[in-house]
């Protein structure tokens, strides 16, 4: 039996990015639709799909029957974007201001997030 030392020193971690969760479509919340009166709730879900030539769709869908009369529900996709977009998307149905960019990361979202900032000069130059 050959054993082979090697020195502590030349190991280097290895250090891996986190992978992406298993879990595909994630609760955002309930939205109230419908009439006047708003006497509808839609549940909201957010799904990621697979990446394409670099680039990965996200949507926005929801669980419904067709009609009155079906037994079981049906996925429905009520809008869809590029990762970038998701925020904007996500405040076009006013449910943006409830989920955070933390929440999005947790979700696997990898987006860049666009905020216009005011730049405020600290120097009298």
């Amino acid at each position: 039996m050959t054993i082979i030392e090697f020195p502590r020193n030349v190991c280097i971690p290895l250090e891996y990015e986190s992978p992406l969760p298993r879990q595909r479509v994630f609760y955002l919340g309930i939205v109230y639709t419908g009439p006047a009166m708003c006497q509808e709730v839609t549940r909201l879900y957010l799904k990621r799909h697979g990446k394409k030539n670099g680039t990965r769709k996200w949507s926005l869908i929801t669980y419904e029957k067709y009609d009155e009369f079906d037994q079981r529900e049906y996925s429905i996709e009520l809008d869809n974007c590029q990762e970038d977009d998701v925020p904007k998307m996500l405040s076009q149905y006013f449910i943006g201001e409830h989920i955070s960019i933390d929440d999005l990361r947790m979700f696997g979202w990898n987006g860049k997030i666009n905020q216009n900032a005011e730049i405020i000069k600290l120097s009298k130059d």
